[in-house]
């Protein structure tokens, strides 16, 4: 799927959440824990289904599924790139990311593909 078609399905389909990234703290050896820090994103997402032949990889669990996120928020300023343990809060539901494909046009980037799961 070309670049530019992902970014049309994101603005005509997609759907206002909010991306979490999540930062892991320094460790405090007096509570034994490391404290987790978030900072919030407005985004549009299009989420999308695996298909069946997708479903064959190891790595991609029955229930995953393929969200789009653009490379920038909704006020025009850019997302750092979902990492592992992220999260996607809306319509509802909460979604982690499992793993992420950066999708370039030419050096800059365009949108991510990551793989989600409830």
């Amino acid at each position: 799927m070309l670049s530019s078609d992902m970014y049309k399905l994101i603005n005509e389909f997609g759907q206002g959440v909010t991306f979490r990234k999540v930062t892991v703290g320094s460790y405090d050896p007096a509570t034994g824990s490391a404290g987790n820090t978030t900072t919030d994103y407005s985004v549009k997402s299009y989420m999308a289904q695996y298909t069946l032949t997708e479903l064959t990889s190891d790595n991609i669990v029955r229930g995953d599924r393929k969200a789009l996120l653009p490379a920038f928020d909704t006020s025009g300023v850019a997302i750092p790139s979902p990492d592992e343990s992220d999260l996607l809060v809306g319509s509802g539901d909460t979604v982690r990311v499992v793993s992420t494909q950066t999708i370039y046009n030419g050096d800059g980037v365009v949108c991510y593909i990551c793989q989600v799961r409830e």
